[in-house]
């Protein structure tokens, strides 16, 4: 009997979510979630909340700095879990949103509507953990 949360449905819902912009509800969800598991999983809903945190900061907040910062270290946190884990190319991901944080490098200004078009997605992959 498993009494924790469907990890691999948390994940798919979160990413449903941060893919539509819902950056702050996939956080509240892969947080939940994150506590609510003890194993070895809780890595990646780490670095997921981090992620989802970090874009909510750069597009709602206009927080540059925290969201850099937040957005590096779920990179970090990512690392382990590549090629890819619940679904979900984190080998893309970690490619794409470090490109991603480079340019809110480049342009060090806060996030403008038309930003949202450079947002990298979550992307599926093949392979579960």
């Amino acid at each position: 009997m498993n009494d924790g949360p469907d990890v691999g449905a948390a994940v798919r819902r979160g990413v449903r979510l941060f893919n539509h912009g819902r950056y702050f509800t996939a956080q509240q969800l892969f947080e939940e979630t994150w506590q609510a598991v003890a194993g070895p999983e809780r890595g990646f809903l780490e670095a997921l909340v981090q992620l989802a945190a970090g874009m909510h900061l750069r597009t709602r907040r206009g927080a540059t700095q925290g969201a850099e910062h937040l957005l590096i270290r779920a990179l970090v946190g990512f690392e382990e879990w590549k090629p890819a884990a619940y679904e979900v190319d984190v080998e893309r991901l970690t490619v794409e949103f470090d490109a991603y944080v480079q340019w809110i490098r480049e342009v060090k200004r806060p996030h403008r509507l038309l930003d949202r078009l450079r947002i990298p997605r979550i992307r599926a992959g093949t392979g579960a953990r």
